[in-house]
């Protein structure tokens, strides 16, 4: 049997070698499997059939119309529609010679070579069967979801690794490239980055960036190390102006964004932004913003800075934080963008530790802030705040179980700079006992407690050098002692309407639930109390009725059979108000009204008001409404905010409309109805296209500063731009998400 094996062998290496090589398909010796005709099929008419190639690197499975093989080279040569596939790479093109000692093959006519996932196309393709490496002459890659990279020369290294020479990065699919990042030397590593040197930035055939000593951006990473979109712009109040923004990947549950602030007319700026997710539960964020005014006469170091963390320490035990701290009151003013901080009164900081048992809360508080109105430190901090309160249990004594009570207790130290400040002690307990009458209302008797204990005793006013009036206290203790007696009564009564699908509403839920308080509170010690919180410290005898009336809509959907029906609260409406019995000036207090209408989940309204009885000219002391619609592609939202006598006037108001897949407007208002004056305007365009976005956004305030920002975001190389939706870091660099599939 050997020697017959060696007879065809001789035989068949006698074939191969001769003064010509034979022009018809053979049958191949030496590990190459012969072509086989399909059943029914004349040899001549027959597919090429797979063929398996033995070689240095292991078999190779090749499909071509002709094969040849010239046997002192050992090459094997492939003709008319050559297909050569070795593990999950795969080769295409008109003609294939495979070394089969070395591993060589080299691939000319349309050569197409499938690295995994990625796809190299060439004026002719050197690849090594043994190594994996080899060299795309003029060639261009295409790796998901949108990259494409070319180059005089890509080196394959590696699986998905290449060294480029003369290269060109882009994400656009039209040629030339809407824009391109061109670099004499660089290296892609497609499921990373590419990266490289002596760069410049083309648009169409123009080069508007003709050098940059350094170029990366991210491939097909979520989170990827470098530079993020940078962002441009104008101000009246600080010049011309450039953000360029840093995305640090960390580690997998870290990361930070730092940005570089150059504004013309102040200095030069740092933002700083840290995150930290060690679990679902506990996280960490660290912000900052520093700037030295260099540009400024007196050069100032201003800055803010804040601090959040949660942290679960065991269940039910959780510790959270936030701090914040700025340098002085008009820094918002200065440099934050947004009018809710530009506006902000004061800075607040607070570090909670809470534990959680099945009846009672126990918190901890570290309160304090600071004052951004005024320059007199009159700011009162709570360190520490101890708080416990009871929820409403049963009381576990045999045969009083029917009886419920309820308490909250505290122990305070209040302390500032610029008037009274002590220590205060309350204790608060309080028993009921609800009593159902005959299942349609429910009265609920309550009787409690109230000792509140101070360190600090009022003995007078003074005012202080710059006119303000403060406490002048002593130390003594002082205690007021409350004693309380009351009862609720609250009932409710519902309605169902079969509506029958109109509006797709199958039925309504009318319910009506009124409730009536009454409260009679007496007790010693009211005079010469710190004043140091409304609503405890300035507690006075009293008998008060307070009632409240609620009307609740409730709607279901119609809903399939197999399937369950959406259902929502469609109409709210509650009315309330208080009575003072005790009170000689005035019996009534203000009537409070809240509506909230939401009747197709298109829109929603809610509105709120208070009337005065006896407001002689001025009986509505606030309103206020709100109007969000959503029908797409349009989100709009308006509301007013009024108080008497014209303290407050005041509308907002915003629009987003997605004209187009290409086309998004951004509107927004802040209107000063008292003095007919606007405090903010915002106008925004988004433009997105295959593979860029381009924002403008205009910034007008009153008497304050004017703003025009704008920034051009490449898809894969930037943070894209799509209207509602919060995206992920993202840059030169730092990695993608699946959000910029929205710009294509």
């Amino acid at each position: 049997m050997t020697r017959f094996r060696s007879a065809v062998v001789i035989l068949a290496g006698l074939v191969l070698v001769g003064p010509s090589v034979a022009s018809a398909q053979i049958t191949p010796p030496l590990g190459v499997a012969p072509p086989t005709s399909s059943p029914g099929v004349p040899a001549a008419a027959a597919p090429p059939a797979p063929v398996t190639v033995t070689t240095s690197a292991g078999d190779v499975t090749v499909i071509a119309d002709r094969m040849e093989e010239v046997a002192p080279s050992n090459l094997v040569v492939a003709t008319g529609n050559v297909e050569v596939t070795k593990g999950t790479t795969r080769l295409t093109a008109d003609r294939v010679e495979i070394n089969r000692e070395s591993g060589d093959t080299v691939a000319v006519g349309r050569p197409l070579l499938y690295d995994g996932q990625d796809r190299l196309t060439g004026d002719r393709i050197d690849y090594n069967l043994k190594t994996g490496s080899g060299v795309i002459h003029h060639g261009e890659v295409h790796t998901s979801p949108y990259y494409r990279i070319a180059g005089e020369r890509l080196e394959r290294l590696g699986e998905g690794v290449y060294r480029i020479r003369r290269g060109i990065f882009t994400t656009c699919e039209d040629d030339p490239p809407t824009w391109s990042f061109r670099a004499a030397d660089a290296t892609a590593d497609l499921e990373a980055a590419i990266y490289g040197t002596n760069a410049s930035l083309w648009v169409k055939n123009v080069p508007v960036v003709p050098y940059l000593p350094f170029f990366a951006a991210a491939l097909r990473r979520e989170r990827q190390t470098g530079f993020l979109a940078p962002r441009f712009g104008d101000s009246s109040r600080k010049g011309a102006f450039t953000e360029i923004p840093f995305f640090w990947a960390i580690s997998d549950s870290q990361d930070a964004t730092v940005t570089l602030d150059a504004y013309q007319k102040r200095g030069v700026g740092l933002n700083l932004e840290y995150r930290n997710y060690f679990s679902s539960t506990d996280k960490l964020e660290a912000t900052g913003f520093f700037i030295h005014e260099s540009e400024v006469r007196g050069t100032l170091n201003r800055g803010w800075w804040g601090l959040k963390d949660s942290d679960v320490i065991s269940p039910g035990f959780v510790l959270k934080a936030d701090i914040n701290g700025v340098s002085d009151d008009a820094i918002f003013q200065d440099y934050a963008d947004r009018l809710h901080f530009r506006s902000a009164q004061r800075v607040e900081s607070n570090v909670f530790l809470t534990k959680s048992f099945p009846t009672w809360n126990v918190v901890g508080n570290l309160f304090w802030y600071q004052d951004l109105t005024t320059r007199r430190p009159i700011e009162l901090y709570r360190l520490p705040d101890l708080r416990a309160e009871a929820v409403r249990q049963p009381v576990p004594i045999p045969g009083l179980q029917s009886f419920l009570y309820e308490g909250q207790a505290s122990a305070v130290r209040f302390v500032r700079e610029l008037g009274s400040d002590g220590t205060r002690l309350d204790l608060h307990p309080r028993l009921s006992r609800p009593i159902s009458l005959q299942g349609f209302a429910t009265v609920t008797p309550f009787v409690g407690l109230r000792t509140t204990s101070y360190d600090r005793t009022v003995v007078g006013e003074r005012t202080t050098a710059d006119g303000a009036t403060v406490e002048k206290t002593r130390d003594e203790v002082r205690t007021r002692a409350l004693s309380e007696i009351g009862a609720d009564f609250e009932t409710r009564a519902s309605r169902i309407f079969d509506v029958g699908g109109a509006g797709n509403i199958d039925a309504i839920l009318h319910t009506i639930e009124p409730r009536v308080n009454y409260t009679w509170v007496e007790g010693t010690t009211f005079k010469h109390l710190p004043l140091w919180t409304p609503g405890v410290d300035d507690i006075q005898p009293s008998s008060t009725f307070t009632y409240s009336l609620t009307n609740r809509l409730r709607a279901r959907t119609v809903a399939p059979e197999g399937t369950e029906p959406a259902r929502w609260e469609l109409a709210r409406f509650v009315l309330s108000q208080t009575a003072n019995m005790e009170s000689t000036a005035r019996t009534f207090g203000p009537v409070t009204a809240d509506l909230i209408v939401d009747p197709n989940r298109i829109f929603r309204f809610r509105a709120t008001g208070s009337v005065d009885p006896y407001g002689h000219g001025h009986a509505v002391q606030s309103t206020t409404t709100d109007l969000f619609i959503r029908y797409d592609p349009i989100v709009a939202s308006i509301g007013t905010r009024a108080s008497q006598p014209d303290k407050v006037n005041f509308l907002q108001g915003g629009l987003t409309a997605e004209i187009n897949r290409y086309l998004v407007g951004r509107f927004t208002t802040n209107w000063d109805l008292r003095t007919d004056t606007f405090l903010e305007n915002r106008v925004g365009v988004d433009a997105r296209f295959d593979c860029y976005a381009l924002t403008v956004e205009v910034v007008t305030r009153n008497k304050s500063e004017n703003e025009i920002r704008f920034a051009l975001t490449l898809l894969g190389v930037g943070s894209p731009l799509a209207s509602g939706t919060k995206v992920g870091p993202g840059g030169f660099g730092a990695g993608t998400t699946g959000a910029e599939n929205r710009l294509r």
